[in-house]
């Protein structure tokens, strides 16, 4: 059993989620984290090496997010429908919870990491490749492409618009320029019938 238990590092790790919203990423301290934790220096350290590993870590609170909203999805939606409710939800959670000086922060330490916050084996990466085979399967997504292919092109149009709302430092609303340029793309994953029936 760990020394100091589940419970103080998910304290930990949502003091350093409210500290970053509050103060920035940037200025919040690995003390300014151990205060709102009300633990120690070694409380901390025990789970996390540095300030960077912990924010590395946060992408769990996302899933977390994200696989809450997918279980009060209603199954008998089409595929499309559930994909964009699905980024809807991704992308205002992201503009109501963190900045875009967070955001950064996390892009940036996945360029040093390279793992976990842009894994694809993540629970939102594979839930948008899941959401996409059975919409192919339904004959609701275009089957042309791969769902991994299709999925690759939903990412990308995400990560795009996630990268211009930090770049603009949130200057527009992430959840409703997002959602609309999503319904522009629906168009493009739309199964076509031509003759395969």
């Amino acid at each position: 059993m760990p020394k100091y238990g589940e419970e103080l590092k998910q304290r930990i790790l949502d003091a350093a989620w409210e500290l970053f919203d509050e103060k920035g990423y940037k200025k919040t301290t690995v003390n300014d984290i151990i205060r709102r934790a009300d633990t120690s220096k070694g409380g901390f350290y025990y789970y996390f090496d540095s300030k960077d590993e912990l924010l590395h870590s946060l992408y769990n609170i996302f899933d977390r997010e994200y696989e809450k909203f997918y279980k009060t999805m209603d199954e008998r939606l089409d595929s499309m429908t559930r994909l964009k409710q699905l980024s809807q939800y991704m992308l205002y959670f992201i503009e109501g919870n963190t900045s875009p000086e967070f955001m950064i922060a996390l892009y940036d330490m996945q360029e040093k990491k390279r793992d976990n916050f842009q894994d694809q084996n993540r629970y939102y990466f594979r839930l948008v490749k899941k959401i996409i085979a059975e919409g192919q399967q339904r004959k609701e997504i275009r089957d042309d492409m791969t769902a991994e292919e299709l999925e690759h092109h939903v990412l990308v149009l995400e990560k795009g618009i996630i990268l211009d709302w930090c770049v603009q430092n949130g200057g527009f609303s992430l959840g409703y320029f997002g959602t609309k340029n999503f319904e522009l793309y629906i168009e493009f994953m739309k199964y076509e019938n031509k003759g395969k029936d």
